[in-house]
């Protein structure tokens, strides 16, 4: 048999050292007849391609149905003539269907034309039947192969880069793509037809390349960048090209390229972004943010900038060298050695000279920038100036309120020592003061008294004013009789003004509230002052004291304390003088005793509880100072429950009651002892040196009171205390125990109550507060453990 063969096809594909794959390659023939198929399989068992697998189906329908459940085939062996389908048809309803797929179609001798046709309709070769073997087979089936291992690889690319390529003819609809412009628009890698040119078709996502038919048909090329919506909502970013071209026959087909940008896309997006924040950062910052040359010469610069260094843009751009303005010279050396060497500074102490001349100081910040034509730094610089200002002041403050916590540490230690023997020479004052003596030794030992008292006023004062320095005044609001006051006030000052043969008197408008709430020690504190003062510079005539009523608004009353005096006056220019510290008055080389402390003490009080203070005066005629406060009025207090007739007489001649006296100092422990036994004949005292025997003596017997002294050596008076409450139990852990104590803020701490001390004397104590207290928690105590005995 003679055979022969016809190549349509280029290049030189007889190289049979072709992939492993080939041997598990399958080849589709579509023959109905038994004899031709027969001889396909025999050429391919005598070639190279032995090891390729032959299905064959018999019809076209047969055919497309293999091919619809997507099995791979290296190519497609296509007789023409088949019983469901004949002809040149044959080959375009597979060609439409499956367009990539490679197609060898099968003719018969006399239809050598037709095979042509076949090719140029999209066939990749024809071999005439009874004029092939299997070598002209196996060259076409090579082709194949290694066409469809190039497909693969231009594929595998188009993947990689994103990239796809298309082929659309305007008169048919026809429309071919890749399998990446698939992916990228999300449809199903098959053939589609678009939408004819003007109707619109929102819906298919394909629809933008059919815009992009449009826009091409008119100039003829389109390359543009383009955001498509896709089916499921997401938004794609594309870059299209597209070239119109035309056919001999006069068809225009629109070829072209798609590539997913959407990664790309969103980084510029985002670096666009990224360059808007950092312009809004740069704008904005309060910090001056800058770039300059090495050599300093200003490059870019922000707002804050000009302000820090105070020249404008153009002055700083005409600036030869920015490193002129940094100071002092050695700090501007340091940095620029530095920021050379290291390439790189962080918060670096240097000073900025401004354009008035004034220094700032920045914590500079800053990172060498090098690149083929530039070499210089970016750079922040911070002005600290207000935060150092404001740290130096917190170190001012903080040393200031060190130095006044040691000054109020140091004055309450001297304190303690002064009351300490004070309480002794006050004590034995008052003792002796009750025993039988001559005139002169009453007038001597009255002497030491008011010595005493003025001395320890003078600690007092100091006290004070230090408290109201360091913030530690506190103030109470209590409800007090106002006319009780006033009158233990005159009480108190009748015997000074008695001596000097002064008229003392009390005045109290009728409308004024007799009970109010507020701070009743303080208002003692500041009468008591100013009326000592009046009697102290009065010789003759009258010490007054008005009350009035300035306002009363619900339950305030504004309340005015007037007191007038016919005293030596003070000179006019002098009156704002007098409330500072340490001031003294003085008349005619004479200077009256006292601190200078008082009339300042009553100001800070009196300010301190939102009132005002002042005075008026004439030399020779006297003065008024008057201060103003609002109270809360106040109901009057409930009438008090008489208590059992035993309670009343407890501390008469015939009850005996026990007292328990822990004190280290010798002389305060005669001074309390001989006081006590004075006042009660009734009385057993018991004595222990420190906390540790008084512990001792509660184990040893029952005590109706403790007398507990604060500073003492072995055990203190607040741990003797705590131990008390917490290891006692019954009677004993509730006995009354009264601090005794030289510390004068005992008052304002309130420590003793936070160790369970019932009240405080404070030394040198006035022997009726000792007595009233004493009495007062004996009595209380005695009450509660009598009702507990008739419950029980």
């Amino acid at each position: 048999m003679d055979y022969s063969f016809t190549q349509h096809v280029t290049g030189d594909v007889s190289n049979t050292n072709l992939p492993a794959a080939i041997h598990g390659s399958k080849v589709l023939l579509i023959e109905d007849n038994p004899g031709d198929a027969r001889l396909v399989e025999i050429f391919l068992a005598d070639s190279d391609l032995h090891h390729c697998k032959v299905v064959n189906k018999t019809t076209l329908s047969d055919a497309l149905a293999q091919l619809e459940t997507g099995e791979l085939f290296e190519a497609i062996l296509l007789d023409l003539t088949l019983p469901d389908s004949r002809g040149f048809e044959t080959l375009e309803k597979l060609v439409t269907r499956f367009p990539h797929n490679n197609i060898i179609v099968l003719t018969g001798l006399s239809d050598k034309e037709l095979g042509v046709k076949a090719v140029k309709a999209g066939a990749q070769d024809f071999l005439i039947k009874g004029a092939f073997d299997s070598d002209s087979l196996a060259k076409s089936l090579r082709f194949s192969i290694e066409r469809n291992r190039v497909l693969k690889r231009l594929e595998e690319t188009q993947r990689i880069a994103n990239i796809g390529n298309w082929e659309y003819v305007l008169s048919t609809g026809a429309f071919e793509a890749s399998d990446e412009v698939y992916r990228i628009f999300g449809c199903p890698p098959q053939n589609m037809t678009l939408p004819p040119l003007g109707e619109k078709h929102e819906d298919c996502p394909l629809f933008t390349l059919q815009q992009v038919h449009e826009a091409a048909s008119a100039s003829g090329e389109f390359k543009k960048d383009l955001k498509v919506r896709l089916k499921n909502g997401e938004f794609r970013y594309v870059f299209i090209q597209c070239l119109v071209q035309t056919r001999q026959d006069g068809q225009k087909i629109f070829q072209g390229i798609i590539q997913d940008i959407t990664e790309r896309k969103m980084a510029e997006q985002e670096m666009v972004k990224s360059r808007e924040r950092y312009q809004e950062i740069f704008t904005q910052s309060k910090d001056a943010l800058f770039i300059c040359t090495i050599d300093g010469k200003f490059v870019d610069f922000n707002q804050a900038t000009t302000n820090l260094f105070g020249y404008s843009d153009g002055e700083l751009l005409e600036l030869q060298d920015a490193h002129s303005l940094y100071h002092p010279v050695e700090r501007k050396n340091e940095f620029l050695l530095k920021l050379k060497n290291q390439k790189s500074i962080k918060d670096f102490e240097i000073n900025i000279a401004h354009k008035s001349g004034e220094v700032r100081e920045c914590m500079i910040t800053a990172n060498i920038i090098v690149t083929d034509d530039f070499v210089g730094y970016n750079c922040m610089l911070r002005d600290v100036t207000e935060l150092r200002q404001a740290e130096k002041m917190r170190k001012a403050r903080d040393l200031a309120r060190q130095s006044a916590n040691m000054k109020e540490q140091f004055l309450a230690s001297i304190s303690h020592e002064m009351r300490t023997p004070m309480n002794a020479i006050f004590g034995m004052s008052n003792i002796l003061l009750q025993t039988e003596m001559s005139g002169e030794q009453f007038n001597l030992i009255n002497s030491i008294k008011q010595s005493s008292e003025i001395l320890l006023g003078v600690v007092n004062d100091i006290l004070e004013i230090s408290a109201i320095q360091n913030g530690k005044i506190v103030f109470e609001n209590d409800s007090f009789d106002l006319h009780e006051v006033l009158s233990n006030l005159v009480n108190v000052m009748q015997y000074k003004a008695q001596e000097k043969d002064i008229f003392l008197e009390t005045i109290i408008e009728s409308d004024i509230p007799r009970f109010i709430s507020g701070d009743k020690l303080r208002l003692n504190q500041v009468l008591y002052n100013l009326v000592g003062n009046a009697i102290k510079f009065t010789d003759k005539g009258f010490v007054k004291i008005y009350v009035k009523k300035l306002f009363d608004v619900q339950d305030n009353v504004q309340l005015k304390f007037i007191v007038e005096d016919t005293g030596i006056g003070i000179p006019e220019e002098k009156i704002e003088a007098i409330f500072e510290t340490f001031t003294r008055i003085r008349q005619k080389g004479r200077i009256f005793e006292g601190t200078g402390l008082g009339l300042s003490i009553c100001k800070n009080l009196v300010e301190l509880q939102g009132g005002k203070i002042g005075a008026s005066s004439m030399v020779g005629k006297g003065s008024v100072f008057y201060f103003d406060l609002i109270f809360e009025s106040a109901e009057p207090p409930g009438k008090a429950a008489e208590p059992p007739a035993e309670e009343i007489n407890v501390l008469a001649p015939d009850a005996l009651f026990k007292l328990l006296l822990v004190e280290d100092h010798k002389m305060n422990q005669i001074v309390a002892r001989k006081t006590l036994e004075r006042k009660w004949n009734n009385i057993q005292i018991t004595l222990a040196e420190d906390g540790q025997q008084a512990i001792e003596k509660m184990n040893e017997e029952d005590f109706d009171i403790v007398l507990m002294d604060i500073q003492m050596p072995v055990m203190d008076g607040y741990e003797t205390t705590k131990y008390i409450r917490q290891e006692f139990s019954g009677k004993k852990s509730r006995i009354p125990i009264l601090a005794m104590t030289a510390h004068a803020h005992i008052s304002r701490d309130e420590k003793f109550k936070e160790y369970g001390m019932d009240d405080f004397v404070l030394k040198p104590f006035e022997p009726e507060d000792l007595f009233s207290k004493i009495t007062k928690y004996v009595n209380s105590s005695l009450h509660e453990h009598s009702r507990k005995i008739h419950q029980s």
